[in-house]
């Protein structure tokens, strides 16, 4: 990795390290260390996040939730399984990998040829264990600093966001903005935050306009950024849809399709099931079912051969993604 980098990703989660070389360990992977044994990987960075990510996260909901009495009694106005609930939600490996998408680190894990040639940057477990290896490297290089902590995974996790309006990404405008920077740009963007008067402003700049925002956190002043970016790109017609991402629907390439979807954000990975069955000639056939989180639909295809049916199944939901998109 380069200065640059470690500098672009350090704007990005509004933190500067002291120690670098913290932020790099956190993009190594144990494949590239077996490789080179003077290199130290992410394993360890990956077990602290962890812990961390759980306690800046519990911090997060009892600020949201909980508070203290008259009488100086400690209250909550959700249950102790509605937070247990909510925290799951939030920290949970498919919320992590999909956050990973949106700010697109995993482009620049540093890995073994292995794992190079098998692009397990795409996977879901790799970035998951990537967002928790730089909180770990975050939390280290601060001391276990919780407010640190707490701000840091704020602007990754945004869990404001998801606690403000459920588990819906269509309102989420700094995930809405960074998945149109990354098919644009193939980054992010950058924002700048500056403190004045116990505030934060934020400023981002596209093209020759620059927008601004201001809040309590920086997260805060983000998201008032981040929307203010999406409403000009919004008026100007300049977002992007799913048709514009695919020349044609291809029966043939509709797994590739529709994975390519879900990897720059419109949705979360296809999940394929099985199964396997005769007719009453006793000649074998496959069903395939498709299904999408973000869709309340299963897709189910058939035909003799496996592969054909999974075929079938990505073909027929990406024709239904498209459709549910134009609408």
């Amino acid at each position: 990795m380069t200065s640059n980098d470690l500098k672009y990703i350090e704007r990005q989660i509004g933190y500067e390290f002291e120690n670098r070389m913290l932020l790099q360990q956190a993009f190594i992977r144990k494949s590239y260390s077996q490789e080179h044994p003077d290199s130290e990987n992410n394993e360890v960075l990956e077990f602290v996040g962890d812990r961390a990510l759980d306690i800046a996260v519990m911090k997060t909901l009892l600020q949201y939730y909980c508070g203290f009495t008259k009488e100086d009694e400690f209250y909550s106005s959700r249950s102790e399984g509605k937070l247990t609930e909510l925290k799951r939600k939030l920290v949970e490996g498919k919320m992590l990998s999909s956050r990973m998408d949106i700010l697109g680190f995993q482009d620049y894990l540093i890995m073994g040829k292995g794992d190079v040639k098998k692009n397990v940057q795409n996977d879901a477990h790799v970035k998951e264990d990537l967002f928790e290896a730089i909180i770990g490297a975050v939390t280290i290089d601060c001391g276990w600093d919780i407010d640190t902590i707490q701000e840091v995974v704020g602007l990754m996790l945004d869990p404001h966001y998801y606690l403000e309006n459920g588990f819906d990404e269509s309102n989420n405008y700094v995930a809405l903005v960074q998945q149109w920077y990354q098919l644009e740009y193939e980054e992010a963007p950058v924002y700048e935050f500056v403190e004045y008067n116990g505030e934060f402003n934020c400023i981002a700049h596209l093209y020759n306009y620059k927008f601004t925002g201001s809040g309590l956190t920086k997260n805060e002043a983000r998201m008032e950024v981040a929307k203010q970016l999406y409403h000009y790109l919004e008026d100007n017609d300049l977002l992007y849809t799913m048709a514009d991402e695919i020349d044609e629907p291809s029966f043939d390439l509709a797994i590739n399709q529709l994975q390519e979807l879900a990897q720059k954000g419109y949705f979360s990975m296809p999940d394929y099931s099985f199964e396997e069955q005769r007719d009453m000639y006793g000649n074998t056939f496959w069903i395939c079912i498709c299904s999408i989180d973000e869709y309340d639909v299963y897709v189910r295809e058939t035909a003799s051969l496996k592969k054909e049916a999974k075929k079938a199944a990505a073909y027929s939901m990406l024709l239904h993604v498209l459709e549910q998109a134009e609408k």
